[in-house]
C-alpha cells in the first residue's frame, strides 16, 4: 500500500494531472447505460464508464463487456486495450 501511495503522490506532480471527485451516485451516474449492465461484477466498471462519460473522459481498459455497456452513444468514452 506504501508504494502505491508514493506512486500516486509522485503523478500528482505530473503536468496534466487531473483529479476527478465522484459527487454524483451510483445509480446517477449509470442511468444513461444501465439496461445493458449484465450483472454484479460490473458495478465497479459501470461506475468508472458513468464517470467517464459525465466527465467528458475516456474509461481505458481490457474488458470487452464495457464496450457493449457503453453502446453505440457512449463508444467514444471507451478505449478498449487488445
Amino acid at each position: 500500500m506504501d508504494q502505491a501511495i508514493a506512486i500516486l503522490q509522485m503523478l500528482k506532480v505530473e503536468s496534466g494531472y487531473w483529479f476527478c471527485g465522484i459527487d454524483e451516485s451510483w445509480v446517477t451516474l449509470t442511468a444513461p447505460f444501465a439496461a445493458r449492465i449484465t450483472g454484479h461484477q460490473q458495478v465497479t466498471d459501470a461506475y468508472l464508464l458513468g464517470l467517464a462519460i459525465k466527465e467528458d473522459g475516456v474509461l481505458v481498459t481490457f474488458d470487452r463487456g464495457i464496450r457493449y455497456m457503453a453502446g453505440a452513444q457512449f463508444s467514444r468514452n471507451v478505449l478498449l486495450l487488445q
